[in-house]
């Protein structure tokens, strides 16, 4: 069955002209993907002024400069509805919209998730929807989180949304996607999410604490969602605080869904992340897998040689684990830090620029078998906050074990 092309007509609404732009860069890249169309609209009550119609059509004239500019051809039109939503909702219609593109401010209130215009569109709309919160800084790398739960057949399409607009998103990007893969990896990447970057991380802990420990300002973090509260939680909430600074876009998967409570998912999405940040540096020992690829021959010495960069080394070996034909190089890298976040994000970078390592899964684990003194009188960093000890992973090795 083919997918239908998921840029044919982006529909955006154009409501707060110091976001329009960089809304339009995402729409004008997802669009031209399938050698699509972007459509700009702006809703007015009936009783609207002939001001606030002029207004409306300013507006949307200066948007579609905007797309010129940017390389593409868009075109803006004035719906008329008694709400917001209603009158998005009529355009999806009008236009058979294939994607609707909406900014988000980043907050939510009590009553609403990403404000009553979004939460209405999100439990009405029968098109898939991709909301931005807008950065610090325009973003030059696509970060895109997989976890386990995204790999269940509940979890594929939202998957499948989130990797087509990465897909999309990372064309003009400075540096290669990036794929941070989170919880248990009994199953495979799907290939064509595999393709997209040139190598996986894999950090065992819930997605928020990876993307804490990885996420730059400059990042567009494509989270994968279905709309419901766990989903959008997960998605919205805790992605928020653990990178405040970075773009993030929600994939939200959507045939109408009438799951109530969506509501509480996000409460405290526009609040900041609980300020307990320590201020204590302690070591951590962190344990580098890398799961090669069959053509590429790294030795525990090479990688001895990256991790060097961020802490020092000991425990290198390399093995074939039983029932997996991927040769994998191991090493511990003893690093300071104010918490594990801070750890493994700084071997996470020294793995990242490694050009020896394109290609492989690499998964990183901490040494529980080593003591680590907690301070009495220092808390765990925001993204940690909710995390316990026991919910840090173990090492495990796994299957017969052979040294080169």
């Amino acid at each position: 069955m083919v997918r239908e092309a998921l840029g044919r007509t982006v529909l955006v609404p154009v409501a707060n002209p110091a976001t329009t732009r960089p809304l339009l860069l995402c729409a004008v890249r997802i669009a031209a993907a399938d050698q699509g169309r972007v459509e700009l609209v702006t809703v007015l009550r009936p009783d609207a002024s002939a001001d606030e119609h002029a207004h409306a059509w300013q507006g949307l004239a200066d948007a579609e400069d905007a797309a010129t500019t940017l390389g593409a051809k868009a075109r803006g039109r004035v719906v008329t509805a008694a709400n917001p939503a209603t009158g998005v909702l009529e355009a999806v219609d009008e236009l058979e919209a294939s994607l609707v593109l909406m900014g988000w401010r980043g907050s939510s209130s009590t009553s609403d998730v990403f404000g009553t215009l979004i939460d209405t569109v999100v439990g009405r709309s029968t098109v898939p929807l991709a909301v931005v919160r807008l950065g610090t800084v325009p973003f030059q790398r696509v970060l895109l989180p997989v976890s386990s739960d995204h790999l269940l057949p509940g979890g594929a399409s939202g998957l499948c949304l989130a990797a087509r607009l990465a897909d999309r998103l990372r064309v003009g990007a400075e540096q290669p996607t990036t794929l941070l893969r989170t919880g248990p990896r009994e199953l495979e990447l799907p290939a064509e999410v595999a393709a997209l970057g040139d190598r996986v991380h894999h950090d065992p802990r819930r997605t928020d604490q990876a993307v804490g420990a990885f996420a730059r300002a400059d990042d567009l973090v494509v989270a994968a969602v279905a709309p419901t509260v766990s989903g959008l939680r997960a998605a919205t909430t805790h992605l928020a605080w653990a990178a405040p600074d970075a773009t993030l876009l929600v994939a939200v998967d959507v045939g109408p869904t009438r799951e109530p409570g969506l509501a509480h998912a996000v409460e405290k999405a526009g609040e900041p992340a609980p300020d307990n940040v320590p201020t204590t540096t302690r070591e951590f020992h962190i344990v580098v897998t890398a799961r090669l690829p069959d053509d590429r021959a790294i030795t525990p010495e090479h990688l001895d040689r990256v991790l060097r960069t961020a802490g020092a080394t000991d425990h290198l070996m390399a093995w074939w684990p039983a029932g997996d034909p991927r040769p994998h190089v191991r090493a511990t890298v003893t690093v300071r830090a104010t918490g594990v976040n801070g750890a493994i994000g700084a071997v996470m970078v020294a793995v990242h620029d490694a050009p020896e390592l394109s290609g492989a899964e690499i998964s990183y684990d901490v040494d529980r078998g080593r003591p680590m003194y907690r301070q009495s009188t220092v808390q765990s960093d925001p993204v940690e906050a909710i995390e316990d000890d026991d919910e840090v992973p173990e090492v495990e090795t796994g299957g017969r074990q052979r040294r080169r």
